[in-house]
């Protein structure tokens, strides 16, 4: 009986040590049924990522036609790719390109749903201060169209006002010399990138004038009292008395594009000079 019991003990031990070591219960210890030690779980395959649809066969890029072929500055001409038949259902994309984009912008790319032939979008364009241009381009499937698209400039107006600090608008008054008038020329209110303002005036005689950057000016009558020459007169609502004058203005940007003439009749006073008793 002794015997037994430490063969008994000494397997007890050892069936112990196993199952510390493994984790595995041995049979013959125990009520329970041998288990089969866990397995681990193989990993989940990661996804790959999707190819890209390849372009059906045969489809390709038919023509690239914008909506205007020039435009002021700020306007948004449209754009219109064509297919030479229709998309898949998944749809198209089409590159598109700007060779100015300071000038012309367009989106990176333009969807062509399934089943249609064709997909619009929109051009946005700059001011600029010269006429300019950009090619727009559009790509798929290995075929690009192209088209040009001009963007000009904002025309050139002339606008200008006549005003003197003791007499109103549209009036001037000679003096203190006889080579000035009080009165100011004002251009400010004139359209487009403008590098030059044209002045010229005259009574009868021959016109004078002067040119400027500068959007205010005044009159520089170097002809003296020769500029009343052959002048005509009139009376102001004040019984006062002047020689009518016509002052032009035109406008000229960088490039030398000029406006067309624009003219204004003011009242001249000689502030009894050169020769006036008024």
């Amino acid at each position: 009986m002794r015997r037994r019991s430490r063969r008994s003990c000494a397997f007890l031990v050892a069936a112990i040590f196993v199952i510390l070591m493994t984790g595995t219960v041995v049979a013959g210890c125990g009520s329970g049924s041998p288990s089969a030690p866990s397995e681990t779980p193989s990993p989940s395959p990661s996804p790959s990522n999707p190819s890209p649809t390849p372009a059906p066969s045969g489809l390709s890029l038919s023509s690239l036609t914008l909506s205007q072929a020039s435009v002021q500055g700020q306007q948004q001409p449209s754009g219109v790719v064509t297919l030479n038949n229709s998309a898949p259902s998944s749809g198209v994309v089409v590159q598109l390109a700007s060779s100015n984009p300071t000038v012309a912008q367009v989106p990176a790319t333009v969807m062509v749903v399934g089943g249609q032939s064709s997909a619009a979008f929109t051009i946005n364009t700059s001011t600029v201060p010269s006429n300019a241009s950009s090619t727009i381009s559009a790509s798929y499937n290995g075929a690009t169209r192209t088209a040009g698209l001009a963007v000009l400039a904002p025309g050139l107006e002339a606008v200008f006002s006549v005003s003197s600090p003791t007499k109103g608008g549209d009036a001037c008054v000679l003096g203190p010399r006889t080579d000035e008038a009080d009165c100011v020329l004002d251009g400010t209110s004139s359209h487009g990138f403008i590098h030059q303002y044209f002045w010229t005036y005259w009574t009868g005689s021959a016109p004078i004038g002067h040119q400027t950057e500068q959007t205010r000016s005044a009159m520089q009558v170097d002809t003296d009292c020769a500029f009343f020459e052959n002048g005509r007169g009139g009376d102001d609502s004040s019984g006062n008395r002047y020689v009518q004058m016509t002052i032009q203005l035109i406008v000229q940007d960088r490039v030398g594009t000029r406006s067309a003439p624009v003219q204004r009749s003011i009242r001249l006073y000689p502030n009894r000079m050169c020769g006036f008793s008024y």
